[in-house]
């Protein structure tokens, strides 16, 4: 079915947020501040979308604006977001994920009167954009280095969700880490869709790669696939012995027993701060790289498995140093 955007909506205080079955016009009113949110897929992955969310949730009830929420699913469907009629027309649009890129600088391009920001979208921003990169490496380089340490095997793996240019600071991060620890670890690595966006949204297939890494002596995966995880996740329950380090959110409560930690990015706090600087009248363009030296990533501890962190503590100073190099590497801004 083509979607061209869906309204979504989720209940205060849910453990899983969970995508609206209809279509819902969420009350407008006219005399406060109007800030759109654009996610870059369905909420209910329990990873990047949920804690988007729970930024713009927590953001609300601590100040006043009206917000409406959209998921855009096909090419080219972002562009007609503030074409026609709507409830109100908003003076901040959040933008979330890299694949809108191209699509959130023509919209903040036609609409100067409007402020954008621009969430893992690489650029130098304009007047009226805000380009704010969230460079997973150095929580991705402790994940390596737990992984490393926690292996009984010395095999350690990594499934992404596809391949991009957002994803290769957690790849090379967990390779970095990893190796660091142990230059004798055997590394394996996998995505779901190597070319497609539905990499985030497929636990089947997820299942499926993590049980044959698994079953090829592999004892700790890293998973970068968003709702994708979950299904690695179910696939280490049923595999004595096997371990998953999730993302983005904290994932220890969907495998109490086998996930060691997560490499938390938290888009909750970002999505807070924009919100605020937007209506405390701070809001300006530009282009921000921000990673584990600025609280924005960290690797937070299940904890049941709590006792890594003294050895993995130890490495924080070298992963921030390395993730410094990757950024100044990457993306042009000087470490």
């Amino acid at each position: 079915m083509n979607r061209k955007y869906l309204v979504v909506c989720a209940a205060a205080g849910a453990v899983a947020l969970l995508l609206c079955a209809v279509l819902i016009t969420t009350p407008v009113e006219p005399s406060l501040p109007v800030i759109y949110m654009v996610y870059d897929g369905e909420k209910g992955d329990l990873s990047y979308i949920d804690s988007a969310y729970r930024g713009l949730f927590s953001a609300q009830e601590a100040m006043p604006f009206s917000k409406q929420e959209f998921a855009a699913f096909d090419d080219g469907e972002l562009d007609g977001l503030l074409d026609g009629a709507r409830p109100a027309r908003p003076g901040l649009v959040i933008v979330l994920g890299y694949a809108y890129t191209e699509q959130t600088r023509n919209l903040a391009d036609r609409h100067p009167d409007i402020r954008f920001f621009a969430i893992d979208q690489a650029g130098s921003g304009t007047r009226n954009l805000r380009q704010y990169e969230i460079t997973s490496y150095g929580e991705s380089y402790l994940a390596g280095v737990l992984a490393a340490t926690a292996t009984k095997t010395r095999h350690v793996g990594i499934i992404l969700g596809t391949q991009s240019s957002l994803l290769e600071g957690f790849r090379q991060g967990f390779h970095d880490g990893a190796r660091a620890a142990d230059p004798q670890v055997v590394l394996e690595e996998a995505y779901v869709r190597e070319h497609s966006t539905l990499g985030f949204s497929d636990p089947v297939r997820a299942a499926e790669i993590a049980r044959a890494m698994y079953r090829n002596g592999t004892d700790v995966i890293y998973t970068v696939a968003g709702f994708s995880g979950t299904g690695a996740i179910r696939e280490a329950k049923n595999a004595p012995g096997r371990y998953i380090i999730g993302v983005d959110s904290d994932q220890a409560a969907l495998g109490p027993s086998v996930v060691l930690a997560s490499a938390v990015k938290r888009v909750d706090r970002v999505v807070y701060t924009s919100i605020s600087d937007y209506l405390n009248g701070s809001f300006v363009g530009g282009k921000t790289v921000a990673g584990l030296d600025d609280g924005v990533t960290e690797l937070v501890y299940n904890p049941r498995f709590a006792h890594y962190n003294t050895t993995v503590s130890t490495w924080e100073g070298i992963a921030k140093r390395e993730e410094a190099r990757y950024i100044a590497a990457h993306t042009g801004q000087g470490a």
